[in-house]
């Protein structure tokens, strides 16, 4: 970057306190104000799972009794937090009690106010184009929640204040108003604020958005690291072979790691979110993750991402186990004491220019999603869902390739029955529809009989006439009587059997016109609920071959969108109709002349 100019980032309000006071073993306490706000933090977690967790309620009565003067280990049955529990009920019950109107009014006035602060803070000018900002509001206190089982999950997390916060700005921005920790200059770095996090004590940022512009040719350069690998990857998996027994432990080590990471699509180890817990990657097992069977296999058994276990079963190459077991046996903490994700960088740049352990699982989901996409026979003609189908399942390999294993929703169950319960419904509402429309065509068909059946009585009764008048006129020729008379009868007969016998064929024309729309309607009726059944069995079976895998971490940040692109042009087949609105954005760069071949 050249330039990058914004307003700085929102400070959340301070909490605005009520005077509310709590009962400690029958004693009544006021509240300051920051306690207060821990305390109503609480009361609001009321009724929910974390209550239930015992490390998170340790936690936070661990902070909360620090915060009002308590050394003693008072349990938190002996906290009455009553007058606030009225209070926040008495919110809730007035929130539910509001009119549709006054909902609106206020959801009307909350948009405004959201839509004021993200022209204020949510853009920053960057190299003289607008980008906008993925996030622009400091975090406010609260109590950490963690995901999967962190150590800190309960701990009250002051939020920072200005004070507490940096900005990147380049020299000619004009300083936000505020008193800023500092105002620094890094051109090569994409934050906008940065400010410490005060219960990790790790670093916690304000980022350009992933629809920026520079952030976008960023992915463009991982996806095309990522092809780069492809065709360099034998060289790239030999270099890594021929360094498993280098006589540097360390670079052996490295080369260990790289084929963990190469071959078992493993993290690198040292990269993860603040909010995990004791998380593990290639470069941070320890000697009680694996476990060597003694016939080439290991079995690894550890904590992933979102603290969700992995337990994966591989054989190995034998200088790979031995490595294993050498590093284990002589391990003093991991067993790739001395390796990160730097070294293991500056390891493969050695045979490839910027490659780095990332690139790996980007190549090999890219490589999943495109290969199954090549194998499942999908046509032209097949409908939209079933091709969307198609892509969740392309993405779902992506997903196993990558170990994104994750702790299945609560909802999960509930979700599929639901789901089995409409298409029983819809099953029994196609056959009622069915059996709906025949009794129609049969309904119809029976009036048109009974229709038919009258008009042809008539004709007969007409020619009958007819006849009679014919025999009569001859009779009378015969007898050589008068025939002025009979002949007169005769032409409106005619007239009239001609008339019902267009009345037929008029009758005839509408019965079948009327039976091929009936029949054009079921086959539409039908049509769409069998579309509708099959949409809902591929959900269910989606939501099934899904039930253990997050698919949204592979679509966002591995599998390339050129893939699901070209794909859908074959198929007619818009990529946007799978990716959602987020991702669109920031993979908007698919359909620009930025995407390159």
């Amino acid at each position: 970057m050249k330039q990058l100019i914004h307003r700085g980032v929102m400070i959340p309000p301070s909490y605005e306190p009520h005077g509310f006071h709590i009962k400690i073993t029958g004693n009544e306490l006021p509240l300051t104000p920051t306690q207060e706000e821990m305390a109503v933090a609480w009361v609001k977690k009321l009724g929910t799972d974390y209550v239930k967790d015992r490390r998170f309620v340790s936690n936070f009565f661990k902070d909360f009794r620090r915060a009002v003067g308590i050394r003693a280990r008072i349990p938190p049955e002996a906290f009455d937090f009553s007058e606030i529990q009225n209070y926040v009920d008495e919110e809730r019950m007035r929130k539910a009690t509001l009119n549709k109107e006054e909902k609106k009014r206020i959801a009307q006035e909350r948009n405004a106010i959201r839509m004021a602060n993200k022209e204020k803070y949510g853009y920053a000018l960057v190299d003289g184009v607008r980008a906008e900002n993925a996030n622009y509001v400091a975090e406010p206190s609260c109590i950490f929640m963690g995901r999967g089982s962190h150590p800190m999950r309960g701990l009250w997390k002051k939020g920072p204040s200005e004070e507490d916060i940096e900005l990147n700005l380049s020299p000619d921005a004009p300083k936000p108003p505020g008193n800023w920790k500092a105002v620094v200059w890094e051109p090569d770095a994409m934050w906008v604020a940065r400010w410490q996090d005060k219960l990790s004590g790790r670093m916690k940022y304000v980022w350009l958005s992933d629809s920026s512009i520079i952030k976008q040719r960023k992915d463009i350069e991982k996806f095309e690291k990522a092809k780069e690998l492809s065709r360099n990857l034998e060289r790239v998996q030999r270099h890594i072979l021929e360094n498993l027994d280098a006589k540097e432990l360390r670079r052996r080590k490295t080369a260990t790691v790289c084929y963990l990471i190469d071959r078992l699509k493993f993290r690198v180890g040292d990269e993860k979110d603040e909010e995990e817990a004791d998380t593990v990657g290639a470069s941070t097992l320890r000697p009680g993750h694996i476990s060597l069977n003694g016939d080439g296999t290991v079995i690894f058994d550890f904590i992933g991402k979102d603290s969700v276990r992995q337990v994966i079963r591989a054989e190995l190459p034998e200088q790979v186990v031995e490595n294993l077991e050498e590093f284990s046996v002589n391990a003093e903490s991991t067993l790739f004491d001395g390796v990160d994700s730097k070294r293991v960088s500056t390891f493969l740049d050695e045979v490839m220019t910027g490659l780095s352990a990332k690139v790996f699982r980007t190549h090999y989901a890219s490589t999943a999603v495109d290969s199954k996409l090549e194998r499942t026979n999908a046509d032209l003609e097949d409908p939209q869902y079933l091709k969307k189908h198609v892509a969740t399942m392309a993405n779902l390999e992506a997903a196993k390739v990558c170990n994104h294993k994750r702790t299945i929703p609560k909802s999960w169950e509930g979700s599929l029955r639901r789901k089995n319960e409409r298409l029983e419904k819809r099953k029994i509402k196609a056959r009622e529809n069915l059996e709906k429309h025949r009794q129609r065509m049969r309904d119809q068909e029976k009036k048109y009989r009974e229709h038919l059946a009258k008009y042809e009585k008539n004709l007969e009764e007409q020619k009958e006439k007819l006849r009679d008048y014919l025999k009569q006129l001859k009779e009378r020729k015969e007898q050589g009587r008068a025939t002025k008379g009979s002949k007169k009868r005769i032409p409106p007969k005619r007239r009239a059997v001609k008339a019902q016998r267009k009345s037929i064929r008029k009758l005839k024309k509408w019965h079948a016109d009327r039976m091929e729309k009936l029949k054009q309607q079921m086959e539409r009726r039908t049509q769409g609920d069998q579309a509708y059944v099959e949409k809902l069995k591929l959900q269910i079976e989606a939501q099934k071959a899904t039930r253990d895998y997050n698919l949204s971490t592979s679509l966002k940040s591995y599998i390339d969108p050129r893939i699901y692109c070209e794909w859908g042009k074959r198929l007619d087949f818009d990529w946007k109709l799978y990716y959602p609105k987020s991702l669109q954005r920031k993979f908007s760069w698919v359909d620009s002349p930025m995407a390159g071949d």
